[in-house]
């Protein structure tokens, strides 16, 4: 659930532009209303909620966002003109540490928020997980394979055209062409989720030793992955790969005006985290740092 939160809040920041600011700022809304969607919380966790991510937003600040003001200028350089599928992937395992990074400074809470829930809180889980997991499998469940794959051409268009503005019918037709190589995956990755929740919800009913308790989770955690299947992983790896490929490739295709688009939107990305790094001391009393 947590990881769900962080990485939905990561591509809110990307797609919103100006907007990252406040999105930022107002993060404990954000996340509390991400929470809502599973568990109604009392007024004591929300206070609890609402102090946390102040501490842990207060931690981001000072030891991630100058990082990634830094590392965004220099992608601006560097994606000036060619753009390989290694320069993606190293970049996507960056991001994908840093997440990680954040991750483990938010386990404690995620454990304090799980430890605290009532039987009530709990009893009412697998109806909103599963709701979640309907959800999301939904665009691709009982859909035909030129759907999905249709519905993935036009998700790579919109991706692009927030940074690089509005494509062309050579590069259009291009997504189109490739998007022949998707293979459906939410349905599968609904089936992951729950089979993953089921042994989260066995947990939660044995919540009452929060040192066992965060031991085990700890361990349910590293074992994420083993959740997916063969064949779910299969399916990752292949359209990773995909998706890469066809960046990588409209990317190094950009017009002059794309192109001077692109650096544009990475070159202001990168003095939004600036900014946003050196506002650090306004969040220090909020989150009781010393």
């Amino acid at each position: 659930m947590i990881r769900r939160l962080f990485l939905a809040f990561g591509i809110v920041c990307v797609l919103s532009g100006c907007s990252i600011k406040m999105a930022y700022n107002n993060m404990d809304r954000l996340v509390r209303w991400g929470v809502s969607d599973y568990v109604d919380l009392n007024r004591e966790q929300k206070a609890v909620l609402d102090r946390e991510i102040k501490r842990i937003r207060y931690w981001h600040r000072i030891n991630h966002l100058s990082l990634y003001a830094d590392f965004t200028h220099a992608l601006a350089v560097r994606w000036s003109d060619q753009v390989t599928v290694a320069e993606l992937q190293m970049a996507f395992d960056q991001i994908t540490s840093w997440v990680e990074e954040l991750e483990v400074q938010a386990t404690p809470l995620l454990i304090d928020m799980m430890m605290s829930l009532t039987d009530a809180q709990i009893a009412d889980l697998p109806e909103r997980l599963e709701a979640s997991n309907v959800e999301l499998a939904e665009p691709e469940l009982g859909a035909d394979l030129a759907k999905a794959q249709a519905a993935w051409a036009d998700e790579v268009t919109d991706r692009m055209r927030r940074f690089v503005g509005r494509l062309t019918d050579e590069q259009k037709n291009y997504v189109k062409r490739r998007a022949s190589g998707y293979r459906p995956e939410l349905v599968q990755w609904a089936e992951y989720r729950r089979r993953f929740q089921k042994d989260l919800l066995l947990l939660l009913d044995e919540r009452g030793d929060r040192e066992r308790f965060a031991e085990r989770y700890s361990v349910l955690i590293a074992a994420r992955e083993s959740y997916y299947g063969a064949d779910l992983a299969e399916v990752f790896a292949h359209n990773e790969a995909l998706s890469m490929d066809v960046a990588a490739h409209l990317l190094s295709n950009l017009s002059e005006k794309q192109s001077a688009r692109f650096i544009a939107e990475l070159t202001e990305l990168g003095d939004v985290f600036a900014e946003l790094a050196a506002e650090a001391d306004s969040d220090r009393t909020a989150a009781g740092a010393d």
